[in-house]
């Protein structure tokens, strides 16, 4: 029972630490959720690793350390698609049959408090969730 709650709270830290890390870099990422796991998990594994190497301690990476590395991947992921696929990845669809039907539009604006709110609530889910797992 207890690799099912270790694979379930890597499941959720990964979706966590993936979706600030997609967050906050600014641009298009597709990817599925199950990638978006997979990079806040090797983002995790990362921190870790340069915890343990670098700062010579045996306890878990933070949050911010996890969430710059998922960053990096993501990046990194972005520029090897971009890479793969040409020019058709920087390419973007015209907006001239919006335009002709009248339609303009909408704005889109940067609010810092949703950015800090949704860092907010993650530092607590997460703090939560290493407090169940503890638990258990």
């Amino acid at each position: 029972m207890e690799i099912v709650g270790y694979v379930l709270g890597l499941l959720v830290s990964g979706l966590l630490v993936g979706a600030l890390a997609r967050l906050l870099l600014p641009g298009r990422d597709p990817m599925s959720i199950f990638e978006t796991i997979l990079v806040g998990a090797a983002g995790t594994l990362i921190a870790g690793l340069i915890t343990y190497y670098v700062f010579d301690r045996q306890a878990g990476a933070g949050i911010l350390l996890s969430v710059l590395c998922a960053i990096g991947i993501v990046f990194a992921v972005r520029k090897l698609r971009e890479r793969q696929l040409g020019d058709a990845a920087q390419l973007r669809p015209s907006s001239t049959a919006l335009e002709a039907s009248g339609f303009e539009g909408t704005q889109v604006r940067f609010f810092p408090g949703c950015l800090i709110g949704s860092l907010l609530i993650s530092l607590f889910l997460t703090l939560g969730l290493n407090l169940l797992l503890r638990a258990f």
